[in-house]
């Protein structure tokens, strides 16, 4: 009997367990499945990308994780994996980063790097910025003072009934040792290292997990450089150009023939949100009073 479960508001059936994601109790079609087989990259139509380890078009999608796992996604509706070990640690780490990537992009919807947090009236505030910079820490800074933790990650974005609205990926925080260190809300026992040879970690949240798309209220460009906290609001066409930036994946749009999407999502987002940029000093100590600075200065006074 297969297992049901959500993700980006996704309904998936498979024949494995899925720890990261939420389960659904709904009998319904799914919207992809998920299985095990053979993964041969037998593709219908020649893939725009060759890479030692990655092919795709539009709609196919083949990744292979020497000694892992191989995976192949197609038309939006199907993930195979062959397993190439024991370690399910490691070959569902490369299926939640790469796989649910590829169903999303091949169902015409773009996915963000983007952590972020509730605040207290319910408006969602989104954290941009590269991987290390700061995204889980400032997130988990604003859950110490009071704020609902909402995605870690990742984050679907789009315009519904004329608001920008929000969906978070799925409810586990994968924090790096120094984000952990960095923070009070869990403890680094209440994680579980993804695998042995990075330090970094993964902590379910599934008890706290607000699945339904949520309206966006800012999005906030973090930065790391100088030597003082630093705010400042964005033009709109600036904030679509760093949007554009962090779309998750980026470097699939046109292997995908994603550029018109991506073009309209930017665009229809930025008409929508204003942008800020948040800068921390770089090498000192700095986030208890950045999350302060953020809170002071954008998510309250947007309040006034």
């Amino acid at each position: 009997m297969p297992y049901n479960y959500k993700v980006f508001n996704l309904r998936c059936t498979s024949t494995i367990l899925l720890p990261s994601f939420v389960m659904n109790q709904e009998e319904v079609i799914p919207d992809f499945e998920v299985v095990l087989g053979t993964v041969v990259p037998d593709f219908k139509k020649e893939p725009t990308v060759k890479k030692p380890f990655t092919q795709f078009n539009e709609n196919e999608f083949f990744y292979q994780m020497p000694d892992i796992a191989r995976y192949f996604v197609t038309d939006g509706n199907k993930v195979v994996i062959e397993p190439l070990c024991e370690d399910w640690d490691s070959i569902l780490l490369f299926f939640y980063s790469n796989c649910i990537a590829a169903i999303l992009f091949q169902k015409d919807q773009i996915p963000f790097h983007v952590s972020g947090v509730l605040d207290k009236k319910d408006g969602l505030w989104l954290f941009a910025a590269p991987s290390r910079t700061g995204k889980s820490t400032t997130a988990l800074k604003l859950k110490e003072k009071g704020y609902t933790y909402f995605t870690d990650d990742t984050a679907l974005i789009m315009v519904e009934d004329n608001q920008c609205v929000a969906i978070a990926s799925y409810p586990v925080l994968r924090a790096w040792e120094n984000t952990m260190n960095n923070q009070q809300v869990y403890a680094l026992s209440d994680g579980k290292q993804l695998r042995a040879e990075i330090n970094k970690f993964g902590i379910a949240f599934h008890d706290d997990f607000v699945a339904t798309s949520q309206k966006v209220k800012g999005i906030i460009f973090l930065e790391m450089k100088g030597d003082s906290i630093q705010i400042e609001r964005l033009k709109s066409t600036d904030g679509m150009k760093r949007l554009g930036d962090n779309i998750y994946r980026n470097n699939w749009i046109h292997g995908m023939n994603k550029q018109l999407l991506q073009f309209k999502t930017l665009s229809i987002i930025s008409q929508k949100v204003p942008f800020w940029t948040a800068v921390r000093p770089k090498d000192k100590p700095s986030f208890d009073s950045f999350a302060d600075a953020i809170i002071n200065q954008i998510i309250e006074a947007d309040e006034k």
